[in-house]
């Protein structure tokens, strides 16, 4: 094949159920656009183009788009809900109760024939109709590269998309978050680590390269799996430099406040509790001087939390929560916060901790995952379990605020932050690497 005739594919199938629900990005899908844009614009001479994916659960094979296609996805997905809202496609999830155990006894594929608002690619497909969004069947070719950078185990598409590509010649790789589902499988439901272990089980046979986002992942990775043989594995480092200019007003809520900001989706695992748990002490201790608490992201607290929540008085009332915020609502957030929090128990990467830095903030952190691994000398590390620690860590910022002019002075100094196109070279080396690993394998096997 000529040079200038490989493409790289790039899955993007979990976006379209993500982007129906929310307008905003947040994990996986904020990590998935921006780099994919970022592949775009610097695909550099090794692949010529660099074309996005998607497995359709009718046909069960993979779509792609005709001519221009979506354009930058970081433009595209934010807006997509507002779209469907403009065509009159609202997008409806499974209902709760009985109605949805009869759903979901229909097997997949028939069921979203039947009922294509339930899913997020069927639900865009109906959608792309309405407005002549062109797409035709996405064709591998040999030195042609897969990439699958999100949740490939959800669905269970990615093992046949996957194994279509080899078929053709075609290298396949894919981007690991965490492994939390099997390094940690308390944290949630055994069906979901189930789902996680056959997904990897059935994926990875297939990939000739692997990138993760941090060398603790790589490490849990090698330990709970089996990786194939002969595979690239490759460390990429996620960006986390800001992007947007600061010109969106703060939130009237945090008009004239002092507040700690905890950017996370509300689960268990990212231990909003620990946090309510300290403030309590600094209320009881210290009143009116106690900085306001801001949780920005979505979920459902789980019972206990919910519990603590309910007692407001308990901690002054201490608490402002976003569930929603778009992108340039957050930096305004961000630049007028005192100082950060990420009390998570357990992280792949902890970008949130990454972007504090990247934005100047003092960040207290939990010694968990990768999150140490970040910037150990920059961030405060503190035990997960100790909520009197944690209030001391901020009662010492409290009393001395030459302490923490300090602490940023070298943040700003010392850290270095990371943009995508940083991220994306990484990605890209790792890529290239595995077509020339494959495309040598299959001579030596020819």
């Amino acid at each position: 094949m000529l040079q200038n005739d490989r493409s790289l594919w790039i899955d993007i199938t979990e976006l379209f159920g993500q982007f129906a629900l929310s307008n905003h990005p947040t994990g996986v899908s904020r990590v998935m656009i921006n780099l994919v844009d970022a592949l775009a614009a610097q695909h550099g001479s090794f692949f010529a183009k660099v074309q996005v994916l998607f497995w359709n659960p009718l046909t069960r094979m993979p779509l792609t788009f005709e001519g221009r296609g979506l354009g930058k996805l970081t433009e595209f997905f934010p807006a997509l809900r507002e779209r469907y809202s403009r065509s009159g496609c609202t997008f409806s999830p499974l209902p709760s109760g009985m109605k949805k155990g009869l759903i979901t006894s229909i097997p997949k594929p028939f069921r979203y024939r039947l009922f294509p608002h339930l899913n997020g690619v069927t639900h865009f497909l109906g959608w792309a109709r309405q407005v002549d969004l062109l797409m035709e069947p996405a064709q591998f070719a040999p030195e042609d590269c897969l990439f699958v950078p999100g949740s490939f185990w959800l669905d269970g598409y990615a093992a046949p998309l996957a194994k279509l590509a080899r078929a053709e010649g075609a290298s396949v790789a894919c981007f690991i978050h965490d492994v939390l589902l099997l390094s940690n499988p308390e944290w949630v439901a055994a069906r979901h680590v189930e789902q996680f272990r056959r997904g990897l089980e059935a994926f990875l046979p297939y990939c000739t390269a692997v990138a993760c986002n941090s060398a603790h992942t790589l490490a849990e990775l090698q330990r709970y799996t089996k990786l194939p043989p002969n595979v690239s594995i490759g460390v990429c480092r996620l960006a986390d430099r800001p992007q947007l200019a600061l010109s969106a007003p703060l939130p009237e809520e945090l008009a004239d406040k002092r507040y700690v900001l905890l950017v996370s989706t509300m689960t268990p695992r990212k231990n909003h509790r620990l946090a309510i748990l300290a403030w309590q002490r600094l209320w009881r201790a210290h009143g009116e001087s106690t900085p306001w608490l801001v949780f920005v992201g979505s979920g459902v607290p789980d019972r206990e939390l919910a519990d603590l929540l309910a007692q407001q008085d308990t901690f002054g009332g201490r608490l402002i929560r976003f569930a929603n915020m778009d992108d340039a609502t957050l930096e305004a957030v961000y630049a007028n916060s005192w100082i950060t929090l990420y009390p998570s128990l357990g992280e792949g990467y902890g970008l949130p901790v990454a972007e504090a830095l990247a934005r100047g903030k003092a960040c207290l952190a939990m010694r968990s995952g990768a999150t140490s691994e970040i910037a150990p000398d920059l961030v405060d590390l503190i035990d997960s379990g100790d909520p009197e620690a944690l209030s001391k860590r901020i009662v010492s910022y409290l009393s001395n605020p030459r302490l923490l002019t300090g602490r940023e002075r070298s943040i700003r100094t010392q850290y270095r932050t990371t943009g995508w196109d940083e991220t994306a070279s990484m990605v890209r080396c790792l890529l290239e690497r595995a077509v020339v690993g494959c495309t040598q394998s299959g001579i030596e096997a020819g």
